[in-house]
């Protein structure tokens, strides 16, 4: 034992000796990596590029540094000098690896080890958590090459024979960048460009397994053996085993079995969280547009331009093809919950889809088999975060385009292969402290005024959760994620690695940030979902033609129209920020009260236009469209009751409005209770219009839970046909035959909705800020005479929507349950109105929709003129 432990150090001592110029350069490399990379030079210097590059580059000048000792130590002792080597002869095989092998860890694994674990302590992780953090490995793909590196290394004598052998490695992994060998990569069924995504880890195995091998293989060969072409043989096989594996041949690996390998290791034979996971078009007929001959494009919508296509994808399908985009809805039905500090209801966290892979294929009998449909990978959107809704384009030969469309047998197909993610959530404090989280590894959140911004960071040694996120409490849209995609790397291929996750949440000053919620995402199951639509386009050519055709319906903006007798103001209510007021035109006499009118969520002043038309008869009208939505400003502070409060008192400022009555929808019932009994004088009443609701004390019951569950299982309102979309009147028809819900005025559905597409135009952070800035209602501080008007369901039928399948037994079960439940929670509510506000008064409008004055537009307007006058 001690003779091979003197030959092992005796060879360590020699290449210690030989190199140490390069070990103690490596050796400043290392320790500076982590210091370099954990102080936070954008503020010391000022050059944010050059220190995000500098940091960035660190890493990989510490990798090529190790590379480089790695090679020249192996190097010092070639097959050739074993033969005169005046240390030890004969020289153990063994000895000579482990000698190798513990210069490794000496010159490389110690000092990268001790300066990331001295920088942890840095930054104040704990002694386990920054040792463990030291001793993996900070980013585990760049290890796949190092065992072929370190096989070509035993292979050549020096550093210009291992360059020109590591070139020869390259130009064979260039091949299908090669014109002329492309075809015969396709004769063997390779297709350039296939990504697996977060599926990439089953050919990062084989990649690394092959190394390994050929580290094994070639020094058995070389120093056991003797025999350098054999050696050279089985370093071949094993670059041709990763050629393989980084371009597999399609019959030997492809999606479909990329997904059933995952699916076997991730599913268990409980299937019903599938069940959860419902697929719906947004729009009835999928946008559409042509390619010309000439390279210009063709369509009434931006479809060309976001499907991006690559010219060789538009030169295979040929001139006059057509590009379509489908956009699909996944509603989040599972969610899970999490309790905030400074909240006093509990906060849900919805379940996440990740589209893993889309395909779509045509079917008919005028096909002889399914076409199946090119599908972009280049589209502006690819890089976009994972949604419940995305959308995909997909390009339809123009030789069939026709033929299928005149074929009523035509369907569309479509299937996903989905993975659902489960969220783990926690509240962090933005006081720049870390703290351990099971399952995210010791985490950190710090608010960085000067940008605002808050900044999150965590170190997760050993198995990485398949996505992390950070996002301000109650607001999703300011989620950021740290990939495009889940990961489904299993937790023994990560058990020696790290990573160091860093995000960045903008805007913190839209709401509460004392504190932020970072959430680590498990894979719960892989799956597939298929979808038919008939037709080509969504339906049959005659509701969805294709584009450029005689029967396409366009949509011409000018068919709609605000047509409300108003005119629109812009009213500054702080510095830099105004708001959206508008103004009735009025044959009221002079004297005639004031009504000023506060819209609710996800709406403006225009949602009014009709009731506030009638109303302007005998009154002067004014309605505000709070900040945050439609032509109101949009800043990233003030969404607080109290701010909210006091950009209606700046409007009654500026315009000179004298206690005016004072109208509220919905959400505007918090501004409306505050103002009451804040500024009481400054009102001559308040009307709630199904807006008096505590939304921030939980209920009593304890239902708030199961009440939004229930309602996310709900069908959604079918999508708008585009002969509904062209103008108001054809919505009003739509209405009128029972197809439809309610319609808010013509100007809101313009100033709120997207005319061609049907989307909500708000953005939904700024509507989120507004309910993270509620507060319970004081009812006994309001010191004005109120009247509060409810839309009380008085049987479950009047939950029931057109849209709704009445022969569904279980969907009328829900509605059932959910009819009990709202009607118990609104008399719950009426009655703390009615026995807390000292001059208040309740009126229930049995079976009205929550658009009150929409659905019972007599009975309010009735309502309004008697609480006016007295008689109320």
């Amino acid at each position: 034992m001690s003779a091979h432990l003197h030959a092992i150090l005796a060879i360590v001592r020699k290449d210690l000796r030989s190199l140490m110029p390069l070990v103690l350069l490596a050796f400043v490399v290392f320790l500076a990596h982590p210091l370099i990379a954990s102080l936070d030079l954008e503020a010391v210097a000022g050059d944010t590029q050059l220190w995000r590059f500098a940091q960035s580059s660190m890493y990989w000048l510490s990798y090529f540094m190790g590379i480089l000792l790695m090679v020249s130590v192996l190097q010092q002792d070639p097959v050739a000098s074993l033969t005169h080597d005046s240390l030890s002869r004969p020289l153990g095989r063994t000895d000579l690896l482990l000698a190798k092998l513990l210069f490794m860890f000496v010159c490389i694994a110690v000092p990268v080890v001790l300066g990331r674990f001295f920088i942890n302590l840095r930054l104040n992780l704990d002694l386990v958590t920054a040792m463990n953090n030291a001793l993996s490995i900070e980013k585990l793909p760049a290890m796949l090459p190092v065992p072929l590196l370190f096989a070509a290394a035993m292979m050549t004598p020096n550093l210009r024979a291992l360059i020109a052998l590591l070139v020869k490695v390259l130009l064979v992994f260039l091949i299908p960048g090669w014109s002329v060998t492309r075809p015969l990569l396709g004769m063997l069924g390779i297709e350039i460009g296939t990504e697996f995504n977060g599926l990439g880890w089953v050919q990062a195995a084989p990649i690394f397994l092959a190394g390994l091998l050929a580290c094994g293989l070639v020094y058995y060969a070389l120093y056991w053996r003797r025999q350098m072409r054999t050696g050279g043989c089985l370093f071949a096989a094993c670059i041709a085993v990763v050629f393989f594996s980084v371009y597999p041949p399609a019959w030997l690996y492809n999606w479909d079995r990329a997904i059933a390998v995952n699916r076997l290791w991730l599913n268990t034979k409980d299937a019903v969280l599938e069940d959860d996971v419902l697929m719906s078009p947004v729009q009835a007929c999928f946008p559409a547009a042509l390619h010309s001959e000439g390279g210009m494009q063709s369509g009434a919508d931006n479809v060309l331009v976001n499907a991006a296509w690559s010219e060789q994808v538009l030169a295979t399908e040929g001139p006059q093809s057509v590009t379509f985009a489908t956009t699909l809805r996944i509603p989040e039905r599972l969610r899970e919950w999490v309790q905030p500090v400074f909240m006093a209801r509990p906060l849900s966290v919805k379940w996440r889809v990740d589209r893993v892979r889309a395909r779509a294929w045509y079917t008919s009998d005028s096909l002889q088999k399914p076409l199946e449909l090119v599908r972009s990978t280049t589209a502006s959107n690819r890089f976009a975060p994972i949604s419940s809704v995305d959308t995909d384009y997909w390009l339809l030969p123009a030789q069939v385009a026709h033929t299928l469309a005149a074929d009523p047998s035509t369907r569309l197909i479509f299937e996903y292969d989905l993975a659902l993610l489960s969220p783990r959530a926690y509240e962090i404090r933005t006081d720049g402290e870390f703290s351990h989280l099971p399952g995210l590894g010791s985490c950190r959140a710090q608010h960085d005024r000067s940008r605002n911004l808050v900044q999150v960071e965590c170190f997760k040694s050993g198995e990485q959760p398949a996505l992390v996120s950070a996002e301000l409490i109650g607001i999703e849209g300011s989620r950021v994620d740290s990939a495009v995609q889940a990961s489904f790397t299993p937790a023994w291929m990560e058990a020696l690695g790290s990573r160091h996750y860093e995000l960045s949440v903008t805007s913190p000053s839209l709401v509460n940030h004392d504190s932020i919620l970072v959430t680590a995402w498990t894979p719960q199951r892989l799956f597939s979902k298929t979808l038919t639509s008939r037709g080509v386009l969504g339906d049959d050519i005659s509701i969805c033609p294709l584009p450029g055709s005689a029967e396409s319906p366009a949509l011409a903006t000018s068919n709609w129209q605000d047509r409300s007798p108003h005119q629109v103001l812009s009213v500054a209510v702080e510095p830099g920020v105004r708001v959206e007021v508008l103004e009735w035109e009025s044959s009221a006499p002079p004297d005639a009260p004031t009504l000023l009118l506060l819209h609710g969520l996800g709406a403006t002043a225009h949602s009014y236009d009709r009731l506030a038309s009638r109303l302007s008869e005998r009154y002067k009208v004014y309605g505000i469209t709070r900040r945050g939505v439609g032509e109101s400003d949009k800043p990233d502070r003030g969404y607080d009751i109290a701010r909210l409060s006091q950009d209606v008192l700046q409007v009654m400022e500026s315009l000179g409005l004298d206690k005016p009555l004072l109208l509220g929808h919905s959400i505007a019932g918090e501004e409306l209770s505050y103002l009451g009994a804040h500024f009481p004088q400054r009102f001559s009443g308040l009307v709630y219009l199904d807006a008096a609701y505590d939304r921030v004390t939980p209920s009593a019951s304890g239902d708030d839970r199961e009440y939004q569950m229930l309602n996310a299982r709900l069908p959604l309102e079918p999508p708008l046909l585009p002969s509904e979309r062209v103008s108001y009147q054809a919505l009003q028809g739509a209405r009128r035959s029972g197809e439809r819900g309610l319609l808010p005025p013509e100007g809101e559905i313009m100033a709120s909705y997207e005319l061609d597409t049907g989307a909500l135009r708000h953005d939904m952070r700024y509507l989120d800020a507004i309910m993270m800035g509620l507060q319970a209602p004081d009812y006994s501080a309001i010191g004005v005479r109120a009247l509060a008007l409810y839309a009380l369901p008085g049987s479950a039928e009047a939950l029931m929507k057109p849209w709704y399948d009445r022969e569904d037994q279980q969907l009328r079960e829900l509605v059932t349950k959910l009819f009990a439940m709202e009607r118990s929670l609104k008399l719950a509510q009426m009655a703390e109105f009615a026995s807390g506000v000292v001059d208040g008064q309740v009126l229930a409008i049995e079976d009205a929709d929550h658009w009150i004055f929409v659905s019972h537009e007599d009975e309010v307007i009735n309502a309004i003129d008697s609480f006016a006058a007295g008689n109320i």
